[in-house]
């Protein structure tokens, strides 16, 4: 092909375009049993990865996750790294070298985390991983690290007994699965 040369494109009339079927009721309770038969954390997997690819700038949405999450459970230098890493484009190739630091703080047997510290720590790794690949610097994280987002803030929401928190993530994430 030249410079020259044009593409011609050919389109169908709608009577010609082979659909797939719409989702009988029959189906959709098949489905809806497959997926009660799942275990919860599989459940929970499918959701974060439909949620996750909803989203148009993921790095920031994950952002604003774990901007909920500390409304109520505090903040470190290392949160507030992640905060920044996802709130700034300019900064998403540090992403490794942010990861690094929220994990050796993660893991400290010196100041161990409690259980919903943890998650919450859990959420900044993810953000890092998130920055980072989308820096498109190598080696790359785990491609489905963007897809344990939602899961992860669904944990950090059970663990607590605080109404607001709850009420924060839940307007981050935009809601929780119906199935889990």
């Amino acid at each position: 092909m030249t410079a020259g040369d044009r593409l011609t494109y050919s389109v169908q009339p709608m009577s010609k375009c082979r659909l797939s079927p719409p989702i009988s009721a029959t189906s959709s309770t098949r489905i809806a049993a497959i997926m009660a038969d799942l275990p919860t954390s599989e459940r929970l997997y499918i959701w974060g990865r439909n949620l996750f690819q909803q989203q148009q700038e993921p790095v920031v949405w994950a952002g604003s996750v774990l901007a909920a999450a500390t409304r109520k459970t505090g903040r470190s230098p290392e949160i507030d790294e992640a905060l920044i890493l996802a709130q700034r484009e300019d900064q998403w190739p540090r992403g490794r070298e942010v990861f690094d630091r929220i994990r050796r703080r993660s893991l400290s047997r010196e100041e161990p985390l409690a259980e919903d510290q943890a998650l919450y720590f859990a959420l900044a790794e993810l953000v890092a991983k998130l920055a980072h690949n989308a820096s498109g610097q190598r080696p790359p994280f785990d491609h489905d690290s963007g897809w344990r987002v939602g899961p992860t803030a669904y944990r950090l929401a059970a663990a607590s007994d605080d109404p607001e928190l709850h009420e924060h993530l839940t307007r981050a994430l935009g809601g929780w699965p119906q199935d889990v």
